[in-house]
């Protein structure tokens, strides 16, 4: 072991390796511990731990890992040196025993139940109240009740966002755990139970994630993807945007199809990105404005009208069944926002539309229309493999054609 001290890592060794876990090759790996000359209780990395100050005296042995680890003492650190193979084993470790932390919590209370419940309702029109002189028995000039009720909103939304991410996180820590047992075969007997038990509380919070969604939003988005570019067309109301006129309908179109595209929300939820478009192209200029507004409103309702349709048409092929990897969430440095990869409509989709799941290799098998299913496949990538999962006459079950499936090859098919 190297004596300089910018050489060693100082790792927690009792605290990481509990009895339970196995050491693999790190089994006869010396350590050097500290112990009281009685050859009783802890071993110890730091002779100056607070517990050997009863101790008449210390001394220093060198022992293998594996006899150690039932007497190592959890708040001592032991030197090590940085091509120590404790060093990666302990941090494959690290990712599977992190899994505990989210089992065993306790159950939903009531409360919290019947505010899903309110969540998933107020959902159902969208993400925000609908407007006055489109809900019926609502006085317009209850402002108390208006407030009320746009705070219930930002509830049921927040509740989603909740849903979202911790389900988005559970996933990403079973993936990790997937990836250090695959380095270290030797885990799995230890990690197999915790990785169940997290799969139980995953597939949970997925299915509280997908109450809060609305599958025709879903369908309707893929629409969106489906429809061509429009084709510019001249409009009265446009007179005030003078050269701007095509450049705005341009980047109207693309900002407000690329958030419907990639959302959980209803279309009409979109509308504010074509609102902002359009304020953007006239600046401080007023006149023509107000046209603009109204014109362009009118167009969205169309880009809307065209793409419900396209989502009512009658299906012309059946509904698909896709395998896909769902990546987990890029690893991010203390206290760093975490940046998911994954869409907010990739996430709904295959939160919606789970048919079967592969533990093992955090892989999904997904029952979707035909409109999701092209739109899945056209965004499929190294990152996120998806493709077909039957090829024609294949009756094996779901579940046997996921555990098939080699997300390694080519995405589409």
């Amino acid at each position: 072991m190297s004596s300089t001290r910018g050489e060693l890592r100082h790792v927690m060794l009792g605290s990481i390796f509990k009895p339970e876990v196995p050491l693999g090759p790190t089994w006869d790996i010396l350590v050097t511990c500290h112990a009281s000359v009685s050859g009783k209780g802890k071993l110890h990395g730091d002779p100056e731990c607070r517990t050997l100050r009863s101790a008449a005296s210390v001394y220093q042995i060198d022992i293998p890992f594996g006899e150690a680890m039932e007497r190592l003492c959890a708040n001592c650190r032991w030197p090590l040196s940085t091509d120590s193979a404790i060093l990666p084993i302990g941090a494959a470790v690290s990712e599977v025993d992190s899994l505990t932390i989210w089992l065993d919590r306790e159950p939903e209370g009531e409360e919290d139940i019947e505010a899903e419940r309110d969540a998933a309702i107020a959902l159902t029109t969208g993400d925000y109240p609908p407007h006055a002189d489109d809900a019926s028995g609502e006085e317009e000039d209850d402002e108390a009740a208006r407030d009320e009720e746009w705070d219930r909103y930002d509830r049921a939304r927040n509740l989603r966002s909740g849903r979202h991410e911790h389900w988005r996180r559970l996933h990403s820590y079973l993936v990790r755990s997937n990836e250090a047992v695959s380095e270290y075969p030797f885990l799995a007997p230890w990690a197999d139970g915790l990785q169940t038990r997290l799969t139980a509380v995953l597939d949970a919070e997925r299915r509280a994630f997908a109450a809060l969604l609305r599958p025709a939003h879903l369908l309707e988005a893929a629409a969106v993807h489906a429809l061509p570019a429009p084709q510019f067309r001249d409009d009265p109301g446009f007179a005030g945007l003078e050269a701007d006129t095509e450049k705005t309908f341009r980047r109207a179109w693309y900002e407000w199809s690329r958030r419907a595209i990639w959302s959980w929300s209803r279309l009409e939820d979109q509308d504010f990105s074509v609102y902002s478009v359009v304020s953007d192209a006239f600046g401080r200029r007023r006149k023509g404005k107000p046209e603009a507004h109204t014109a362009f409103r009118q167009l969205t309702a169309d880009w809307i009208r065209q793409a419900r349709e396209e989502a009512g048409r009658p299906a012309s092929a059946p509904w698909q069944l896709l395998a896909i990897k769902a990546p987990a969430l890029p690893r991010t440095r203390h206290s760093e926002p975490e940046r998911d990869t994954l869409t907010l409509w990739e996430a709904s989709v295959i939160a919606t539309y789970q048919v079967a799941f592969n533990r093992k290799a955090a892989t999904t098998a997904l029952l979707v229309p035909h409109l999701i299913a092209e739109q899945l496949l056209s965004c499929a990538s190294d990152n996120m493999p998806v493709q077909r999962l039957t090829p024609d006459g294949n009756a094996l079950p779901v579940e046997m054609l996921l555990e098939q499936w080699d997300h390694g090859r080519p995405t589409r098919s």
